[in-house]
């Protein structure tokens, strides 16, 4: 081991050949570093050899009474040689420079008795912890050990830190030449790792010696409180233990160790050491010293001290819990005031306010309200919010709430918390955002905490307060120019005319709205770029209301890939994803609703969460996955319940419904639709999409006039929101669907055309679906051109919902027409492409097709399975292709081969399975047509 070498030093010293005059040893180092366990080494040693050994062990708590430790040393002596107990009278103590005239006679005394002793035997005086001996114990040694000059008397002494009179004393003896220092340090890794190897082994103790030396700094008292606690675990444990069981891990034992290590350096270095708990660093040692009041050079020996016996490392604790157990050594009455001075002090020094928050939050303690703390409090919940330390920050604003004497400050920080919480728990909000309507409407809250309480009310379906507090911003905006809030007011207007259009209190605010303007016109060098938020605004009224513009979609997607989400952006980011959705930008919309939905699952942003989710069934719904659309919709309504959503539930409910009635679940359809909602649902956009559900479900299961009724009404806010556009939703073909079912041919080709116009000549979901209605009123012969133009148009676009209804009715078409190879091919396509999207209703009327061949059957019942798998691989995907409809030429271009190769692929295929024709072919071969179309 390490100390092996330094023992043989201090025996060759100590008690090998002979030398004239005494023979003085000390034994230093930090505490805990072992200098006590060196001793008995060396007095054990000195046994062995036939020395005599008086030993002493000073103490600060006996350090004021006179002769304590030649008291220990006379008691170690044969009776024979022991003098009278020595009492000297009070003149001895009141010299702090030299011995008194009655102390001499002692001295003396002492003197003769060591002479006496070594004349015996080798003798050896070893005290433990010398620097807290008494002065008349230490004039009496220091008398001693210079006039004796037998070269038999040896002295061994540890110490610490030397102050006071011990260090006078001493300090003459402790610097001859003669005196031999052992300074011990702490071991090393080579050293924990010698230690360790006969506890762990060998093997363990090189794979865990540095985990060991990085938690104690080499220091014993602490490597043993690890091993202890190690022991500890394993007789609590299974007999054979796990995996990693040798790896230090800090417990009990290892805490009272370190503990020990603090209190053996004494009041000052303990109050140190609390300090340095309670700052979380030493690196600033006038800070340290201004918060616990000791003198910055007693703090820095203190911080030396710490780091030496392992307890500090680059100014931080080694083990957060030697952090945590002075913490708890502290007194309740002393921690709270060491809180508050060090968040004042820290706070004058500008520190980050989360820091100077931690300390008024962690002890809040009766006092005097100073001004500073309300302004400290407010500065670390700002950071906390940027930092998404959402707890954090309430606490924050709460406790500036309880701080707070001013009744305007006290709404901005009830403002403030609303709008931290709002994306995560917007029920745990409400009833603070109801009691702010009236202080926002009066004017008493500040224009900039309003904004985002005139949005809170707007969900809330509270028209009339969120219009008073409306005008507030207003007059502020008008009195401030350029402050931004005309900015926040013009962003706000947009999303009512977008979103809330439908109210007589927030008319005034839509007439100020003025004309969007060109997109993508050229800035002049005097004009500023718009801010993302009146650009995600105006692009998605423009989609709304126009249908789809592509600059209006490249603006949205500018914005995502500028503005970051936060609290203040939320509303910005989803005005821009909205407007990809109804642009049916699906591709693009999903990437970016995934990546948005997976960061605020992170960060347990319940509500934003939500919002992210509805948009995600959206898409869903729109392109037809519809057990996506439902598996989006219903987390909607988990992460954040139907109370939470207010006027805007019709979204996650619409979705719901109108997924659900196009599987075939009319029951589950029904279900939703018989929870109560809001009437404030009915006026705004997301109560469109509800109502447009609710029509969709009553078509569906025989209520034709409810349905009609429900398609008008959707048409009649839509023209009158200005919101009658393709890309908002298409109630001109239910309505159609639903004068088709009543028997009224013109007026659903009316409607079919009016919203193929709309539409235009793109290859859009919209012009798909409307060519598919548009079919169902001309005469058989015309059918089948519309529907194969409709099934191209929805192939393009993305409408495999729609698509399959296309593909079933295009089956139906050419049966009518007596083509029924071209009708099974085309309900094979369609079965699959149902089945695909889940529309599980259309998938069983297609399977009650009486066209499928004998084959077809055995094989969807899973019959003759042994033929299919001899098909290769390509067989298989070229077999697939062709019972679904796709011609030799159309197939060798999806899989890049030849039509050769295609027909020799289709012979091999019939002779297998053992058919004669391609109408034959089996519908359920396991390739998935639809999403590769």
């Amino acid at each position: 081991m390490e100390r092996d070498q330094e023992i043989a030093r201090l025996n060759r010293l100590l008690f090998e050949g002979a030398r004239e005059g005494s023979r003085l040893a000390v034994i230093s180092g930090a505490v805990t570093s072992g200098k006590t366990a060196l001793l008995h080494t060396v007095t054990d040693t000195a046994g062995g050899r036939g020395v005599r050994v008086l030993p002493a062990v000073a103490s600060a708590s006996e350090q004021k009474f006179p002769y304590a430790v030649l008291e220990q040393l006379y008691q170690g002596m044969p009776p024979h040689v022991r003098p009278s107990r020595p009492r000297p009278g009070l003149e001895a103590l009141r010299d702090p420079n030299g011995p008194a005239q009655a102390e001499l006679p002692l001295l003396q005394d002492f003197h003769r008795t060591l002479d006496q002793l070594t004349g015996d035997a080798p003798l050896l005086i070893a005290i433990d912890d010398v620097q807290f001996a008494d002065l008349p114990s230490l004039r009496c040694l220091a008398y001693g050990i210079r006039r004796c000059r037998s070269g038999a008397l040896s002295v061994v002494v540890s110490r610490g830190a030397l102050t006071g009179p011990a260090a006078t004393a001493l300090d003459e003896l402790l610097h001859e030449p003669k005196v031999c220092h052992v300074r011990l340090a702490p071991l090393t890794v080579s050293g924990v790792s010698t230690l360790l190897a006969g506890e762990l082994g060998t093997e363990d103790a090189g794979r865990h010696a540095a985990a060991y030396h990085e938690l104690t700094g080499g220091n014993l008292l602490l490597l043993r409180g690890l091993l202890d606690d190690r022991f500890s675990r394993l007789t609590r444990g299974p007999l054979d233990p796990a995996p990693g069981t040798d790896a230090p891990v800090a417990g009990e034992l290892f805490r009272q160790a370190a503990l020990s290590c603090v209190y053996r350096g004494g009041p000052a270095h303990r109050r140190v050491a609390h300090g340095v708990a309670l700052l979380g660093d030493a690196t600033s040692v006038p800070l340290l010293s201004r918060l616990i009041e000791v003198e910055e050079r007693l703090v820095r020996q203190s911080v030396a001290l710490l780091t030496e016996v392992g307890i500090l490392h680059g100014g931080r604790f080694r083990s957060d819990a030697v952090r945590t157990v002075l913490l708890d050594d502290l007194e309740l009455h002393e921690l709270g005031p060491l809180h508050h001075r060090a968040a004042r002090l820290l706070y004058e020094e500008g520190a980050d306010p989360i820091d100077v928050a931690r300390h008024l939050l962690a002890h809040e303690a009766p006092g005097p309200v100073e001004d500073w703390i309300t302004q400290a409090l407010c500065d670390a919940a700002v950071h906390a919010i940027a930092a998404d330390h959402r707890e954090l920050a309430m606490n924050c604003l709460q406790m500036a709430d309880r701080y707070t004497t001013d009744e305007r400050e006290a709404l901005q920080l009830q403002a403030t918390m609303v709008q931290a919480m709002w994306p995560f728990n917007p029920l745990s909000q409400m009833r603070r955002l109801q009691s702010l309507a009236g202080p926002a409407g009066s004017g008493l809250l500040p224009a900039p905490e309003t904004i985002p309480v005139v949005i809170g009310l707007l969900g809330l379906g509270r028209m009339d307060e969120a219009a008073a507090a409306l005008e507030q911003v207003s007059r502020a905006a008008a009195e401030h120019p350029g402050t931004g809030l005309d900015t926040g007011l013009r962003a706000i207007r947009l999303a009512l005319s977008s979103t809330y259009p439908d109210h007589p209190e927030l008319r005034p605010f839509l007439d100020q709205e003025e004309d969007d303007g060109p997109w993508d016109v050229p800035l002049s060098p005097d004009q500023t770029p718009e801010s993302p938020h009146l650009t995600a605004f105006r692009a998605l009224r423009t989609v709304l209301s126009r249908g789809v513009d592509e600059r209006a979609v490249r603006a949205a997607e500018r914005v995502l890939e500028t503005v970051r989400l936060s609290d203040r952006t939320m509303l910005t980011v989803h005005a821009a994803l909205q407007t990809l959705v109804y642009a049916d930008r699906h591709a693009t919309a999903t990437t970016w609703c995934d990546r948005l939905i997976e960061e605020t699952s992170e960060r347990g942003a319940k509500a934003l969460l939500a919002y992210f989710c509805v948009l995600r069934a959206q898409i869903a719904l729109r392109v037809g996955r519809l057990r996506d659309t439902v598996r989006y919709a219903e987390r909607a309504l988990e992460e954040l319940p139907a109370r939470g959503w207010g006027v805007t539930v019709g979204m996650p409910l619409g979705m719901l419904i109108n997924a659900h009635t196009a599987m075939g679940n009319h029951d589950a359809a029904a279900e939703l639709l018989a929870r109560p909602v809001p009437d404030g649902m009915y006026r705004n956009r997301f109560g469109l999409h509800y109502l447009y559900a609710r029509a969709r479900h009553q078509l569906a299961t025989g209520r034709q006039h409810a349905a009609l009724t429900d398609f008008r009404a959707c048409g009649e806010k839509m023209a009158a929101w200005g919101l009658d556009s393709p890309a908002t939703l298409t109630w001109r073909l239910g309505a159609a669907e639903t004068w088709l079912t009543l028997g009224g041919q013109e007026r659903a080709a009316r409607l079919a055309e009016e919203q193929l116009e709309l539409a235009g000549e793109s290859s859009s979901r919209t012009r798909g679906a409307a060519l598919r209605v548009l079919a169902a009123t001309r005469p058989r012969h015309e059918r089948v051109a519309l529907l194969q133009q409709a099934v191209g148009v929805l192939q393009a676009s993305g409408g495999w919902y729609e698509m399959a209804r296309a593909l079933a009715d295009l089956a139906e078409a050419h049966k009518q027409l007596g083509d029924l190879d071209t009708s099974r091919l085309m309900t094979r396509r369609a079965l699959r492409l149902a089945d695909s999207c889940g529309a599980d209703e259309l998938s069983r009327s297609l399977q009650r097709t009486p066209a499928r061949s004998a084959l077809s059957e055995a094989a969807r019942t899973g019959e003759d399975t042994a033929a299919f798998s001899e098909l290769s691989d390509a067989e298989s995907r070229v077999a697939a292709l062709a019972a679904s409809g796709y011609t030799n030429r159309e197939i060798a271009a999806k899989l890049f081969i030849t039509i050769s190769t295609v027909e020799q692929h289709l012979t091999r295929v019939y002779r297998k399975i053992n058919i004669s024709q391609r109408r034959e072919l089996p519908a359920s071969l396991d390739f998935d047509v639809a999403y590769t179309a």
